[in-house]
């Protein structure tokens, strides 16, 4: 952040979660009332949208632009993959979410900083020589990422793997990655969690508390917290990570990423793993 802007923070609740708004400029809080304007406009709609976007088709209809956004986002990445067994549309939802609301702060005012955060998703503007803040509110493994990343960075983050807010079929602790946008971002992220599979992923039937999550997921395979992991199966699951990356890094969809699981990662793009403490790994490749 530089030293002459204020750093206003706001926070406004909507599926799935808490929405939380962080602007730094000349004009912080015109750009806060606006996003939370838009905020508010998306929630009206969110839900009735969300139960749209569950039944994935790419040619739905919702009345929300957050909503509106996934099935082209969803497109990119499966003709990126040509893959036929994708994340449901929903994992898109929060960072569109994101992307809308950073989009009317920006418009309402020059940012040195934009943050918005919804789950494991983060819209982002960094202007050159603006360092992201370190916020108690925000998503700390994607924050020290985004930092990680230095100042200039925009567009998209997210989070996906075991633990985290969406299922996965894969068994990786943590798939963190920078895309264009953070539905973009959320997407890819769930895409790289799910084909990290080990050559016996156990998977688990279980009841999903959120009535729209467990919609999404109706027939998937959900994996299971693996156990013990011999090193070869390991790195053999962070490769299939690090190879659908790479293929999405080709079609200029992701810019960076990192993978982690059982203490080991891989990185890939613009990104140091040594300076991603809270990832949990002690051996990068």
């Amino acid at each position: 952040m530089l030293a002459t802007d204020t750093c206003v923070e706001k926070s406004f609740e909507l599926w799935p979660g808490v929405l939380r708004l962080v602007a730094s400029g000349p004009d912080a809080y015109a750009a806060i009332d606006a996003g939370i304007d838009a905020a508010r406009e998306t929630a009206a709609s969110l839900i009735a949208d969300a139960e749209i976007v569950v039944r994935g088709s790419l040619d739905m209809l919702p009345r929300g632009v957050a909503a509106r956004a996934v099935p082209e986002v969803a497109r990119s990445v499966m003709d990126a993959l040509g893959a036929s067994r994708m994340p449901p549309l929903l994992v898109a939802l929060p960072g569109a979410v994101c992307d809308v609301v950073l989009t009317a702060m920006r418009s309402a005012s020059p940012l040195d900083i934009g943050l918005v955060t919804l789950g494991d998703t983060l819209a982002f503007h960094l202007d050159a020589g603006a360092v992201m803040p370190a916020l108690p509110a925000m998503p700390h493994v994607i924050g020290e990422f985004v930092r990680a990343l230095g100042s200039g960075a925009e567009g998209g983050a997210a989070l996906a793997g075991l633990g985290h807010f969406f299922p996965t079929a894969g068994v990786a602790d943590g798939v963190v990655v920078q895309g264009k946008s953070a539905a973009v971002a959320a997407y890819l992220a769930a895409s790289i969690a799910d084909s990290m599979t080990l050559p016996a992923t156990k998977h688990r039937r279980t009841r999903i508390a959120d009535p729209l999550v467990a919609r999404a997921w109706e027939g998937r395979e959900i994996a299971d917290a693996p156990g013990l992991i011999p090193p070869e199966e390991i790195w053999e699951a962070l490769s299939k990570g690090m190879k659908r990356a790479a293929g999405l890094r080709e079609k200029r969809l992701l810019r960076a990423a990192a993978f982690a699981l059982k203490g080991r990662g891989r990185t890939l793009g613009p990104i140091d793993g040594d300076r991603l403490v809270r990832f949990g790994v002690s051996e990068w490749r």
